[in-house]
């Protein structure tokens, strides 16, 4: 009988055990999945790192490209930006980012980079970002002074 008992206690416990704990088993867990943590968009470039990419536009138009491109690797990578600008054009610019380096673009005190994506603010933009090995296409959102987060920035577009 004591066994009995100890079988079925056990049984209880297991069962509660694995009621109450079940949904780790089948429910995905959202901190695991790949996001921005920000209003701009990333991308992963082979070892270049593109981060918060944002396309600012003021009320008079002019318009300036924010973000951050980080060189994880021990080799200093030339990477390009291929785009088409407002007036339909391709646009193409290059760039070199050390071993290590972070190539800030509006962030930390550095200039915009002067892209003319063309939109409207809540366009999104697509954009070409390639290495000699790898490249990724990369939809960049365009904002304006309309979320105070970006009103500083904004601000300063056309005084570059």
């Amino acid at each position: 009988m004591l066994v009995r008992r100890a079988l079925l206690a056990s049984s209880i416990v297991i069962a509660l055990g694995l009621g109450t704990s079940g949904c780790n088993f089948i429910s995905p867990v959202a901190s695991l999945d790949y996001y921005a943590p920000s209003d701009g968009a990333q991308a992963d470039i082979g070892q270049l790192k593109a981060r918060n990419l944002i396309s600012l536009q003021d009320a008079d138009g002019n318009s300036g490209f924010v973000g951050a491109f980080a060189n994880s690797g021990s080799k200093e990578i030339t990477f390009a930006i291929k785009y088409t600008t407002s007036a339909g054009a391709t646009g193409y610019r290059e760039f070199t980012v050390g071993a290590y380096e972070v190539l800030n673009f509006g962030y930390q005190d550095t200039d915009f980079l002067d892209l003319d994506l063309g939109g409207k603010p809540g366009d999104v933009r697509t954009v070409l970002v390639y290495t000699d090995t790898d490249q990724a296409s990369i939809n960049v959102p365009v904002m304006d002074a309309t979320l105070v987060e970006y009103a500083d920035l904004v601000s300063k577009l056309g005084k570059n």
